[in-house]
This record gives structure tokens, sequence and C-alpha cells, in this order.
């Protein structure tokens, strides 16, 4: 039986959403993405993760 994951590193995280690892990281930073730690491993809970996909705009951000 496989039990499935609840937490993701970075790297993880990332190859599982599309963005960099950087991306989630300074996402973090901003306040937009919740990441977890054990002493210094940081890790990202898989529904913090499709939360922020989920409130992430529907449209790009109008450059003009």
């Amino acid at each position: 039986m496989t039990i499935p994951k609840l937490a993701l590193t970075f790297e993880e995280a990332a190859e599982a959403c599309g963005y960099s690892v950087r991306t989630l990281k300074y996402q973090v930073a901003a306040g937009n993405l919740l990441a977890r730690y054990a002493n210094s491993k940081g890790v990202i809970r898989v529904e913090d993760l499709a939360q922020w996909l989920y409130d992430l705009p529907a449209e790009p951000p109008d450059r003009s």
C-alpha cells in the first residue's frame, strides 16, 4: 500500500506544479505560500500548494 505524501520538498513541489523552486521560495517569502519547517528543511503541504495554485489569477497581469 502506497501512502500519499502529505508534504513536498521545494524541489518536489516545483516539479508537481510546474513553477521553479526559486518562484516557490519567493512566494513563501512574500507570504503568498505557506511552508513548514522541521529544523531547517522546508516543506510545502500538498493542500497549501493546491490552494496557492487555485488562488492564482485566471488572467495574466495587464502590463500596459
